[in-house]
């Protein structure tokens, strides 16, 4: 059911930080709607890791760095040893017998991803420093730290970081967001964009962007096609208003390749004191949205590349999320399986007006704060979020980081609809964790949903690989999937309530009879 809830609400009460007038039945029914909830299970789960802060970050990374099928945790601490946790499949985790071999326990940490940087099947760890990051290769029984001659050297205070393959080689590229404001040009103030080089070696390759704009104030990265013309762009998000970097990949040539900045031609520019972003076709029109999170304000950038235009326009307020407080990682997920992406957001406040945020799509273009009565209006100073369904049941759930405090991991237990996972793998060519893959999922009831294979968005964390789609009532009619390289494929005979893997090139699919 789809319905906009300032028709039902059009007077005003005190209620979860926000001025709502309802009665008990009209609460109730509400509540039946959304019907979004969340369980703290930090400590049934077995997560214990502390955040003790010297800059502002925290790291969580989930990744299936053992390959049972299962999202295990990497959590980072800037002043201890890193954990790393396998998840044990009854909806437990205990710490990895490999921790040791990537706790860094002399170096500053902040943000990871996981990835398999050289195709061969298995999750490697990049964990980002304030210093030189690190890299660990997994050789599939152990990890050793390939940073030495690996060609990662340039020091940074490491926040985020991105992986993408722009020229569309085969292996995947990445981005790291540096941010250090004492002095904007000092070394470690700039980005690095590095070239994957196919043999276990990366090159600095920051001059084909611009190394001026690079030294800005970044906290967060991403790689997405925002133009749909089948390449991956990157944007960036900087604090202290200096504006965000959208560079559009334009394709070979310009001593290597070519990009443009135009951040201020389609308005992607916008300057906030810019902290995370997300990434979502909220309104399903056929383009991806942006949120920015901010200090006392956020950004809800809509796209106009459907409707012919490219550009963005500013429909925060319109939508409902320009939330006043100061906002740090913030992710798009469909956490009640209607079909439409919901937004969370970690806030860095203390006290309870000004949590964590949840607010569910409308289905309008508008979002609703259903915070409260979720169950995971977490109490800052959160700082980083990362998504997964860790026990495998269909709902999308979130770990966060506080600064200074503990990691928390909150297991969704909401009433939800239909829904469809999709498990990519690519070869012959395309990257292994199929990283820039498009998936079109188009419903019974008309709708149209769009996901892009990603790692690396929010700020300092990575998500789980596959690609969730919630249905509502519906079932799905026809998946399209358009792999890095161009290639199309369609299905037709699709399950409901299952995870699909899909591997290229040969339109095989494993049906996960392990999800419920």
């Amino acid at each position: 059911m789809i319905f906009d809830a300032k028709f039902l609400f059009p007077a005003t009460l005190k209620f979860s930080g926000h001025s709502i007038f309802i009665t008990v039945f009209q609460f109730l029914f509400l509540e039946s709607v959304i019907a979004i909830s969340f369980d703290d299970t930090t400590n049934s789960a077995g997560i214990s890791s502390d955040h003790h802060s010297t800059y502002i970050i925290t790291g969580q990374a989930w990744g299936d760095f053992d390959n049972d099928g299962h999202e295990d945790l990497y959590l980072t601490d800037n002043d201890g040893p890193n954990t790393l946790y396998r998840n044990l499949g009854d909806g437990t985790f205990q710490v990895s017998s490999l921790t040791a071999q990537v706790a860094l326990t002399s170096a500053t940490s902040g943000g990871a991803t996981f990835v398999d940087f050289d195709n061969d099947g298995d999750q490697d760890l990049l964990v980002l420093n304030h210093g030189v990051d690190s890299f660990f290769e997994n050789t599939g029984t152990s990890f050793t730290d390939i940073t030495a001659g690996s060609g990662i050297v340039q020091p940074g205070e490491g926040e985020s970081a991105a992986w993408g393959d722009f020229n569309q080689d085969g292996y995947l590229d990445f981005y790291v967001a540096n941010w250090y404001y004492t002095d904007p040009g000092d070394p470690l103030s700039q980005d690095i964009f590095y070239l994957n080089n196919g043999n276990g070696t990366f090159t600095d390759i920051s001059y084909l962007l611009d190394i001026d704009r690079m030294m800005w104030p970044a906290f967060a990265v991403t790689f997405l096609d925002y133009d749909n013309d089948g390449d991956l762009d990157i944007f960036v998000v900087n604090d202290k208003l200096w504006g965000n970097l959208l560079w559009r990949n334009d394709g070979a040539g310009c001593d290597l390749w070519c990009f443009t900045d135009v951040s201020m031609a389609t308005g992607a520019h916008h300057p906030v004191q810019g902290m995370g972003i997300a990434i979502a076709d909220i309104d399903l029109d056929g383009d991806f949205d942006f949120f920015m999170s901010s200090e006392w304000e956020q950004a809800l950038l809509r796209s106009e590349i459907a409707q012919g235009s490219d550009s963005f326009t500013d429909i925060s307020d319109a939508a409902g999320v320009n939330f006043d407080a100061i906002g740090w990682g913030p992710v798009f997920v469909d956490f009640d399986n209607d079909g439409w992406e919901d937004l969370y957001l970690a806030t860095q406040q203390a006290d309870a007006a000004r949590a964590n945020r949840l607010y569910w799509n409308n289905g309008n273009g508008t979002f609703f704060d259903w915070s409260g009565p979720s169950g995971a209006s977490l109490t800052g100073p959160t700082i980083g979020v990362a998504y997964a369904d860790y026990d495998q049941d269909g709902r999308i759930d979130l770990v966060m980081g506080n600064q200074h405090d503990s990691y928390y991991l909150f297991r969704n237990t909401s009433s939800a609809g239909n829904w469809l996972s999709i498990k990519l793998e690519g070869r012959a060519g395309i990257n292994r964790d199929a990283v820039g893959t498009l998936a079109v999922l188009e419903l019974s009831d008309g709708r149209v949903l769009r996901r892009l294979s990603h790692i690396g968005s929010s700020i300092g964390s990575d998500h789980q690989s596959a690609l969730h789609f919630g249905m509502g009532g519906a079932t799905p009619v026809e998946l399209t999937l358009t792999w890095p390289d161009g290639t199309e494929e369609v299905f037709d005979t699709l399950p409901i309530n299952q995870q699909i893997e899909f591997l290229f090139p040969l339109s095989e699919t494993i049906f996960k009879t392990s999800f419920e």
